[in-house]
């Protein structure tokens, strides 16, 4: 049986950054990857879907060009072409490099295969069993299928089939309304589909701040997207040509006819594959039980990315992955700093947040005051054409720290990147106000936002430059 100090399952971000890291602190590493490395951001995720995103906008701004002084006819419109497009960032982004993701010249072990716990320290990958003393699991997630009576049956689509399409569905259905299922929901709509969006919850993007969720909200039905909360998705059967939702809202069981039907509603992990049961390793049904070290319930078996639940991105995969290896060889593990977590959802315009929203402050009844500013006065936006939007800042009334900022405007996610500096290293929202921001340019809203409080002392008539 051959031994390593770590062995990596699963190969996404989070798993190949844990490799990495702990062979180049010369440690042995094994990492099996059932499917493609790079993980579901790479092949069905971030880059196939942000590439679809830039597509539909530009699809949407050839529309929008008369605003412009410019007067065209669109001869053709492709969707296979816009999905060749997707290919050829795909294969970009992940250039030419070796096949294992350069583990080897590390010197770690790579198989593609699929790997499950045997017991607490033995690995079964393929047909081999090895022996970890540290483990890592990264195996990542799976899309959440409600139980919606005839939804087996009838058929539907997830992420991952819907980034692969070659043919535009005329009608979709889409189960969900958190980023994938909005981000879906304006890509299709761009491209042409007629779009019902149906969520469970009391507003989109349940996670974010409400007033920027609304305005979301109301960005995507004038695009004519068709959308539905507290609403329940209860049965769907197939009708000739195409497939029949029942969604009860209220008291009332209304009925949508579609050609395919997207499920976005979340995801969950697998233990059914991984056999955690083996292992004794404690799981909900849509996360890993960690510490704030990242250590599961095992004390040699830790956890990173999206299996531990919680913040499903890729930058927040690839920190844990290095933080989770970092602490299997080491006395004094760090934990995990949850404040700072940049949180985006690539629709058009983009929310951008960070933080803790009002409502949540509101409830842990702290004493905090709310600093914004809307892109409609922002001359950068007006010049752009896109004057929508707006930056919320939930700032702490005793010292002025920046406890949350929620964002949704043009290019909100890079904007974010200023008060993500701002909270990691505890600088009061003075440090924004007081620093000299470019003529004219999106980040002016967050030092409009951060001047916007009634007793600066450095505002004069509501300027920002």
């Amino acid at each position: 049986m051959r031994e390593f100090d770590l062995v990596v399952i699963g190969g996404g971000s989070a798993g190949l950054k844990a490799a990495r890291t702990a062979a180049r602190l010369g440690r042995s590493v094994l990492l099996a990857e059932e499917r493609e490395l790079g993980g579901e951001c790479f092949w069905a995720g971030c880059v196939p879907t942000k590439a679809m995103v830039r597509a539909a906008q530009v699809w949407h701004l050839v529309r929008r060009c008369s605003e412009f002084g410019i007067t065209v006819d669109i001869r053709e419109t492709s969707f296979a072409r816009a999905m060749e497009y997707k290919e050829k960032v795909i294969r970009t982004v992940g250039g030419d490099g070796p096949e294992d993701g350069g583990l080897s010249k590390l010197g770690a072990v790579y198989l593609n295969t699929r790997a499950s716990f045997e017991n607490s320290h033995e690995i079964r990958v393929g047909n081999e069993v090895v022996f970890g003393r540290q483990i890592i699991l990264a195996a990542g997630t799976i899309p959440y299928i409600p139980p919606v009576d005839g939804l087996e049956q009838v058929g539907y689509i997830t992420n991952r089939e819907a980034a692969n399409l070659t043919s535009l569905p005329r009608r979709i259905v889409i189960v969900g309304g958190g980023p994938i299922g909005l981000e879906f929901a304006q890509i299709f709509r761009r491209f042409g589909s007629e779009i019902t969006l149906i969520d469970k919850n009391t507003h989109l993007l349940r996670q974010e701040d409400i007033e920027i969720a609304e305005l979301a909200r109301g960005f995507l039905e004038a695009e004519g997207v068709r959308i539905l909360t507290e609403a329940n998705t209860e049965r769907v059967e197939t009708i000739e040509g195409g497939k029949r939702v029942f969604v009860r809202q209220g008291g009332e069981l209304i009925s949508f006819d579609c050609d395919e039907i997207l499920v976005a509603a979340g995801r969950r992990i697998a233990p059914e594959y991984l056999n955690l049961d083996a292992a004794g390793i404690a799981y909900e049904d849509k996360r890993v039980v960690t510490d704030r070290f990242l250590c599961t319930s095992v004390p040699h078996i830790w956890a990173a990315g999206d299996v531990c639940g919680g913040y499903l991105f890729t930058h927040v995969a690839s920190y844990e992955g290095k933080l989770a290896a970092l602490n299997a060889f080491t006395d004094q593990p760090e934990p995990f700093d949850h404040r700072v977590v940049p949180r985006c959802t690539f629709i058009d315009p983009e929310v951008g947040s960070i933080g803790i929203t009002e409502q949540k402050a509101r409830e842990l009844g702290l004493g905090v005051h709310i600093q914004s500013f809307s892109f409609a006065d922002l001359d950068r936006a007006i010049i752009h054409g896109e004057p929508h939007g707006m930056v919320k800042l939930v700032v702490d009334d005793l010292d002025g720290q920046i406890l949350g900022a929620h964002l949704i405007g043009p290019d909100a996610s890079s904007v974010l990147a200023e008060l993500a500096v701002c909270m990691k290293n505890h600088l009061p929202i003075s440090a924004i106000a007081d620093t000299m921001h470019a003529y004219p340019s999106f980040p002016e809203a967050v030092e409009a936002a951060a001047l916007s409080a009634p007793n600066y002392r450095g505002q004069v008539d509501g300027a920002t430059s």
